[in-house]
């Protein structure tokens, strides 16, 4: 399950609530974007806040 943690106007930050894992999500007028949020070593960048204080929003 992914829940956002960031919202801004043309873009959400999500994390994958099992893995902690962030995703990029950009929303644009010419279409959608999704991309795992790496690390400077390439490796994925793990959510470090408290996950259950974020509840699932599939509204927008």
């Amino acid at each position: 399950m992914m829940v956002r943690v960031e919202h801004h106007r043309d873009y959400d930050i999500w994390v994958d609530k099992d893995t902690g894992v962030m995703f990029l999500c950009i929303d644009h007028q010419n279409g959608v974007g999704v991309t795992v949020m790496p690390n400077a070593d390439g490796t994925p960048k793990i959510w470090q806040g408290d996950i259950k204080e974020y509840e699932p929003d599939f509204s927008e």
